[in-house]
């Protein structure tokens, strides 16, 4: 299995990183993709992705700003976002999108996408996609539109990290060529659309995440999450499927090296 969107840089961390390794590893993990959501954590991501310190694990990098502090970059920061997604260690812009439940203003955060897109398309990568709806306004309606804007050969290569949209949305996602990911969320009894989605969605456009330290899967909902329980996510997806775990496992794992070409 590989986790496709971690935080293990996170200060959560910093005082058992190694035995969380050594977890995953017991877990079944191969790697994981270490996702930057901010210029000091993207710089963390490619550290940790060049250090080794994620062995026996493989870590690979990404570089972007999560779309509550995208708002506020100026061109001093585009300039050292260009310098860092260069690096060699990097696989994806992300995660970058559209997070209206914080409020700020979509406007800005539409602008500053537009800008990661025109980045990856740059440098040849896929983007990961965070997208969080408010009360009154639907986002990944708006991503949609923003992404049927662009011509098929101009759209990006693309994942919807953490999805939380209908059926019908995750249709025409598919239809856009984008990946679904599917972290511990789809293991609540809550789960609602997000396990209706994940029961029919085809699995070779499907992707594991734990999103870690957020979101723990059940049974360990509210605690610290880690990248071996990516494993009961996939468990989940068996289940709801009526696939076998390493169906699952197999074809998610491939799914992610193939759109991060690792």
């Amino acid at each position: 299995m590989i986790d496709s969107h971690a935080h293990m840089a996170f200060s959560q961390f910093d005082e058992d990183r190694e035995e969380v390794v050594s977890r995953a590893w017991e877990a079944g993990v191969e790697g994981w993709i270490e996702v930057g959501t901010d210029i000091g954590s993207s710089k963390k991501a490619i550290e940790l992705a060049r250090s080794g310190r994620g062995q026996p694990l493989r870590v690979w990098a990404t570089v972007g700003v999560h779309p509550s502090e995208a708002e506020g970059l100026n061109e001093e920061d585009w300039e050292k976002l260009r310098k860092l997604v260069k690096e060699k260690e990097v696989v994806a812009v992300g995660e970058v999108g559209v997070d209206l439940y914080r409020g700020g203003s979509w406007q800005k955060q539409l602008k500053a996408l537009r800008r990661f897109i025109e980045l990856a398309n740059r440098n040849n990568l896929p983007v990961i996609f965070h997208v969080r709806s408010s009360d009154r306004v639907d986002a990944h309606n708006e991503i949609i539109d923003l992404l049927s804007s662009y011509s098929d050969s101009e759209r990006p290569l693309g994942v919807m990290h953490s999805f939380s949209g209908t059926w019908q949305q995750a249709e025409k996602y598919l239809e856009l060529g984008m990946y679904l990911a599917f972290n511990g969320v789809v293991t609540f009894k809550n789960a609602g659309e997000t396990a209706e989605v994940a029961s029919r969605a085809p699995l070779n456009r499907m992707l594991i995440e734990t999103d870690c330290p957020f979101l723990a899967p059940e049974p360990h909902r509210g605690k610290r999450n880690e990248p071996a329980y990516v494993r009961l996510v996939a468990e989940k997806i068996a289940e709801l499927k009526g696939l076998s775990f390493d169906d699952v496992a197999l074809a998610t794992g491939n799914n992610t090296r193939q759109l991060f070409a690792v």
